[in-house]
């Protein structure tokens, strides 16, 4: 009989993790709160469900004979998922570590019993006012976040208290508890680590480079695999990782990490206990690496061994679409073609007709992207730059 897998979110970014269970021979259900989410095409069963309804969820789980959980990027199913796993007896992390990982301060206080670096921060509650005198110890530019938003949103660098001012409100409107962090500014290159862990046992999968908006905003708008590391950076990124995973006790998940490389050495930023978003898990490090994360994620949560051996080393790139903000989108051409060329994995656009274009001010305000693949770094960075040019082609802007 075959294992059935429930899987949290049927979104453009969990398809990959829909597909991977087919090429599994596992039964998928998928849930979401969209009735017409693109998953629902391609899912062996699909229910509608809404986020944050327990009942219904376990009903369901109960109603397929579910054999594990899973979700790809999704961090709003996470506590959720943790406390279906705790009652039908599924592998997923526990409902303190999935908070440790959500909760920045919370995670900031692991690392800093483990030992793990990580920047100096203090958290403001919503009823504190944030004073000058609470930031004594600190020196701008500082970062302000959001407790335990995703996604770049409410992230800000600010050059001193005035704009730390301005940017409070916006911050606080991301976090769940209207809570912030305030933490030193740190200076470095910024990466990305997917990694695997099953048994305790962790495979450091891909480290991917990241490329950001300016300041003040820290949205990425582009990611390249591999990394360009020495093998010295990557040992001590791997160690690192290794180190903040375990203090975490992460014993059976994916995981994506955040870290900065600075002059004094590496610092993490944070850790998700699930598959990386942006499509990195899923397209980016498959195609740089003949891995499926997807099916690791899958296989962890029924109980296998997840394949951690990496087929080839190659180069891949996902690069977002930058528009000019305030324009109005007229006409879209058919653009879909771009997803044939050579060298192109994947494409998509989330603008529609008649929409003005946004700042992009955190990661949901991004208009679509490529992600190419090739045999060199500069060979996909060029080939990248060509088919955003291409797409930006097929949009036609009007002044606002």
């Amino acid at each position: 009989m075959k294992k059935k897998i429930l899987i949290f979110g049927g979104g453009e970014n969990q398809l990959t993790l829909i597909k991977a269970s087919k090429n599994l021979s596992v039964e998928s259900v998928v849930i979401d709160p969209d009735p017409n989410a693109p998953g629902k095409r391609i899912a062996d069963h699909f229910e509608f469900v809404g986020s944050v309804d327990y009942n219904r969820t376990k009903e369901i789980a109960l109603k397929y004979k579910i054999d594990g959980i899973v979700t790809s990027q999704m961090e709003n199913p996470l506590i959720l998922m943790s406390r279906l796993a705790a009652e039908l007896g599924y592998i997923f992390p526990s409902e303190a570590i999935i908070r440790n990982c959500r909760n920045k301060d919370l995670m900031k206080k692991v690392f800093i019993k483990s030992g793990v670096p990580c920047a100096k921060g203090i958290r403001i509650g919503s009823d504190e006012e944030i004073s000058s005198e609470k930031l004594m110890n600190f020196i701008y530019p500082l970062i302000i976040k959001p407790v335990d938003s995703y996604s770049s949103r409410g992230v800000y660098k600010v050059n001193d208290f005035t704009e730390l001012k301005y940017f409070e409100n916006q911050s606080r409107s991301f976090s769940s508890d209207k809570s912030v962090i305030i933490e030193e500014f740190i200076e470095g290159k910024e990466y990305s680590v997917e990694s695997l862990t099953y048994r305790g046992i962790t495979k450091i999968i891909q480290i991917t480079e990241k490329i950001i908006t300016s300041y003040p905003y820290t949205v990425e708008i582009g990611h390249i695999q591999p990394a360009e590391l020495t093998r010295d950076e990557k040992s001590i990124i791997t160690a690192l990782i290794l180190k903040a995973i375990n203090a975490l006790g992460i014993e059976n998940s994916a995981a994506h990490s955040e870290l900065m490389i600075t002059p004094n050495g590496p610092v993490i930023i944070e850790i998700g206990a699930r598959l990386g978003g942006d499509f990195i898990s899923s397209y980016l490090t498959l195609a740089s690496t003949g891995l499926n994360m997807d099916e690791g994620a899958i296989n962890i949560a029924l109980g296998n061994p997840p394949e951690t051996n990496l087929q080839f080393n190659n180069f891949s790139y996902i690069k977002y679409l930058e528009l000019p903000s305030g324009n109005i989108v007229g006409k879209i051409d058919n653009w879909m073609p771009i997803r044939t060329y050579p060298g192109v994995v994947y494409a998509s656009l989330s603008i529609k007709e008649g929409q003005v274009i946004p700042p992009v001010t955190d990661s949901s305000k991004r208009s679509g992207f490529v992600i190419v693949k090739g045999g060199s770094r500069n060979g996909v960075i060029n080939l990248a730059d060509e088919m955003i040019k291409s797409l930006s082609g097929f949009i036609h802007l009007n002044p606002n």
